[in-house]
This record gives C-alpha cells, sequence and structure tokens, in this order.
C-alpha cells in the first residue's frame, strides 16, 4: 500500500494485493469415507494459486478523528472463464479468481482515536464483466483496541451471492467473522505489517458453511508528502 499526501487531511492511496490461495478438497460419503468422484477434478482440487489481485485508488479525507475515503478498485487481477457454464458442460473449470473484470467502487469510513479504532468498507459491483460475471456486495467491518506497535480486532464481512450470466457462483453470499492481530514495524522508510486472523464464525446463505480457519497477511505500506 502507498499513501501520497495532497494536503492537510488529504491523502491518495494505491492498494496493490498480492494473494496466495491455497485450497485442500477431500471427498467422502455421507458416513465421512473416502470418496472419489466419477467426474475427477474438473470441479475442485487441491491446489496453491498466486498472483496480484485486482489493485485499488482510494481518495482519503480526515477530520478529527475520523478518515472518510472513496475510490475504486482496478480491473487487473486474473480471471476465469465462466465455471458454471463450463461445468454444466462436464470441462475442467476453475472457481478461484484473482479480480472481478470490472471497476468496482469503493467507500469507507473509520474512526479511531488513542485506544480504539472501528472502521467499515463497501465494495459495490454496478455490471457485469465481459465474460459475464457479476461480483457480490462486500461490506467489511473492524474494531479494537490499538497500542503502540499492535492492534487486536474483530473482523467481519458480509458477502452477497455473486453470479455468471445470472447463475449463482458457488462459495459465494455468506456471513463471517473472526479475530485478528496485527504488528506494524517501521523498517527504512516503510511500515511492515504482519498479521494473523482466526475465523471465528462462518454460515452461507442456503444453509451452506464455508471456512478460512487461519489466514496469515503481510501488508507493506509507505508514505509520500506532496
Amino acid at each position: 500500500m502507498f499513501d501520497y499526501g495532497l494536503r492537510d487531511g488529504l491523502q491518495l492511496s494505491l492498494r496493490l494485493p498480492y494473494d496466495v490461495k491455497a485450497q485442500r478438497v477431500r471427498y467422502t460419503t455421507l458416513d465421512g469415507a473416502p470418496f472419489t468422484p466419477d467426474y475427477g477434478d474438473i470441479h475442485h482440487r487441491t491446489e496453491t494459486l498466486r498472483g496480484i489481485s485486482d489493485p485499488s485508488v482510494m481518495l482519503d479525507w480526515s477530520a478529527g478523528d475520523w478518515v472518510f475515503g472513496a475510490g475504486t478498485t482496478i480491473p487487473l487481477g486474473h480471471t476465469e472463464e465462466d465455471p458454471v457454464r463450463l461445468g454444466n458442460l462436464g470441462l475442467r473449470h476453475e472457481h478461484l479468481q484473482f479480480g472481478s473484470g470490472t471497476f468496482e467502487p469503493r467507500v469507507l469510513a473509520q474512526w479511531s482515536n488513542a485506544r480504539l479504532f472501528a472502521r467499515a468498507e463497501g465494495t459495490f459491483a454496478l455490471y457485469e464483466s465481459s465474460k459475464g460475471y457479476k461480483a457480490p456486495l462486500v461490506i467489511a467491518w473492524s474494531a479494537g483496541p490499538t497500542f503502540r506497535w499492535a492492534t487486536i480486532m474483530l473482523d467481519g464481512q458480509h458477502q452477497t451471492v455473486a453470479h455468471w450470466h445470472g447463475e449463482k457462483d458457488e462459495g459465494t453470499g455468506f456471513n463471517a467473522g473472526g479475530a485478528r492481530v496485527q504488528v506494524a514495524i517501521p523498517f527504512r522508510g516503510v511500515t511492515i505489517t504482519p498479521g494473523v486472523y482466526r475465523e471465528l464464525w462462518s454460515h452461507g446463505f442456503d444453509d451452506e458453511t464455508f471456512h478460512q480457519t487461519v489466514t496469515v497477511s503481510l501488508m507493506v505500506s509507505a508514505t509520500g508528502h506532496h
């Protein structure tokens, strides 16, 4: 992440995420015995994918203890062909993507003082991509105490269902949350912030449940001034 101060209380922020997506798949029968489906691994497979996700540009304005921001994602992350259509044809496909293929407006509001902070952020999909993908609405929030170098927070996320040409994209549509610990380490003009997230609850729509269990993150941020 790079922040550039335009003037007092106003800055331009650029986020460039790099994701490592590890998926582990195990098929079982209803009684828990190992099972190998006839269709093999065309739907889901054990794999690890790496790549740059959609970056975003935000204009942030601070007023006292408050920060407000507005901006957009930039569709640079890798996208897939319609996995619903390919699955219906019995062809190998991929559900994990690194981008949406569209510009998605993003807004945020944050309040903080020397001891506490709270933040809410929304990302809105307004149209389908050229491949027929309509990303979900995502509302993310976090709150917790802050210390000199560390932050302990409760994170939550609400995500609506995404669609491919009007058909539901499996694995989307859920409410989830957990605990996150981050430590900010200044180093040679940048701040390195490792973090660990532990999911505490997750409930998908249509009685489906999705789990992230433990997620490790690393953020490197630099600040420039006009």
